[in-house]
């Protein structure tokens, strides 16, 4: 049997819900949003219906079709206006990474230019600034984050100043690259802080990996508005509960273009050059992106689907609210019993995610904690004899240079509920018990 929504009207932000049920297993806690979500049943009989309407005139959906359409015209306007921009200021993507790789490769780096990143970047940062350094020498300056054991106390502007501190080397950087919240440790960065820093030291843009905030945090307005940023990459399959292979791309210049920018996966290239005569530069860098063949139009508007139950919930406030009071109560249970083994931050609201990473202890000596892969995969797969879902996640941290440390990570969302927090804290319990 499937788990059902009414988990959630206990919350009390549930509004008369049109989706009902989640495909998980009764009985099955699944705590890694933050690898993959899980649609609910809503979205998976739109994307069904889409597939079926797709299939059943192939030609018409992908060339003129108003929802499937190449251009992707009505999803990236209905993505607009929940963000409060104009649909030139989206592309649609597979996810993530393909977003990053748009922004990273399609801005026209210089060997002369400096980007800086962190030493906890996933590889849809690290990957397109490695095949710059190859291709042109292009200079990475890589700020290491404050050792895991002093994480979980820091304030937000504390930390952004130990990232990015006013020094010569990192003025006048041509982009700063990093991550909204960090896969690694739940760290939360604050936009609005990313573009004061930004704006600090004269760097000129701000390229932003949002894979483990859409959908848990609300990146509409405020302090971490997607419009702080230059450009801003987010998936709708993971947090959101969208389909796989979904995700947004936001650029702020709408008008950019090249020598600036370039298309680098489209085709539509030719419409700022003179190869067939076209070199109409007022076409919509977005749109240039959008059109590069067939792609997944019946899951971006299943994405679509997704938005709108979210707001049937109550909208992001509302379901950002729900995500980290839980991983609250997670952080606070493992720090209650081991300070030193929690990495994710507690003190301070703005640095806080649905991400909880602590390192694997024995629960009657908290003070013996584990940093080793083999631990960390050890409570994994105890949990999951115990039908519970969580990860392991490895990490550079400056207290061990030699190697990455591995530690457990804890993702809270909509469908999750605090019996099933207490079930997984009361079983987590006996599995810690049990290291040596």
């Amino acid at each position: 049997m499937a788990q059902n929504y009414s988990t959630i009207n206990k919350t009390g932000i549930n509004k008369n819900s049109t989706c009902n049920t989640s495909e998980l297993a009764d009985g099955f806690i699944y705590l890694n949003s933050g690898t993959e979500g899980s649609m609910p049943d809503c979205v998976i009989n739109n994307f069904n219906q889409n597939l079926k309407r797709w299939a059943s005139n192939p030609t018409t959906s992908y060339e003129t079709d108003k929802t499937f359409g190449k251009h992707q015209h009505y999803q990236r306007e209905k993505i607009a206006q929940l963000f409060s921009t104009e649909k030139d200021n989206i592309c649609l993507t597979d996810n993530t990474t393909m977003g990053m790789y748009m922004a990273l490769m399609g801005l026209n780096f210089k060997s002369s230019d400096t980007i800086i990143y962190t030493n906890q970047e996933h590889t849809a940062i690290t990957s397109p600034l490695a095949l710059h350094k190859e291709k042109i020498g292009i200079r990475l300056r890589m700020r290491k984050f404050p050792p895991a054991n002093k994480l979980n106390k820091m304030k937000s502007e504390e930390l952004i100043e130990f990232l990015f501190p006013n020094i010569k080397e990192l003025r006048g950087a041509t982009a700063l690259c990093v991550s909204h919240v960090y896969p690694s440790t739940g760290i939360r960065l604050p936009l609005n802080l990313l573009r004061k820093k930004a704006d600090q030291l004269g760097i000129k843009y701000l390229i932003v990996d949002g894979a483990q905030a859409f959908g848990m945090i609300d990146i509409s307005k405020g302090d971490d508005d997607i419009k702080l940023c230059d450009f801003y990459a987010c998936p709708g399959h993971k947090w959101l509960n969208g389909p796989p292979s979904t995700g947004i791309l936001y650029l702020k210049n709408a008008n950019i273009k090249p020598p600036e920018f370039y298309p680098t996966l489209s085709q539509r290239m030719e419409k700022y050059s003179t190869l067939d005569g076209e070199n109409t530069h007022n076409f919509p860098m977005a749109e240039a992106l959008q059109v590069r063949g067939c792609s997944n139009a019946p899951g971006f508007t299943a994405m679509l689907k997704a938005i709108e139950f979210q707001n049937e919930l109550g909208g992001s406030l509302a379901i950002e609210e729900h995500i980290l009071t839980l991983s609250q109560k997670v952080k606070e249970f493992i720090y209650d019993r081991s300070p030193l083994s929690l990495v994710s931050p507690i003190n301070d609201p703005s640095l806080a995610s649905g991400l909880t990473v602590f390192f694997p202890f024995n629960w009657k000596t908290p003070e013996v904690v584990f940093t080793d892969k083999g631990m960390a995969d050890k409570v994994v797969q105890a949990l999951l004899k115990k039908n519970i879902q969580i990860r392991s996640i490895g990490f550079n941290d400056i207290s061990n240079p030699k190697r990455k440390v591995f530690a457990l990570r804890i993702s809270t969302a909509i469908f999750n509920d605090v019996s099933q927090l207490n079930q997984f804290q009361y079983i987590l319990k006996d599995v810690l018990n049990t290291l040596t």
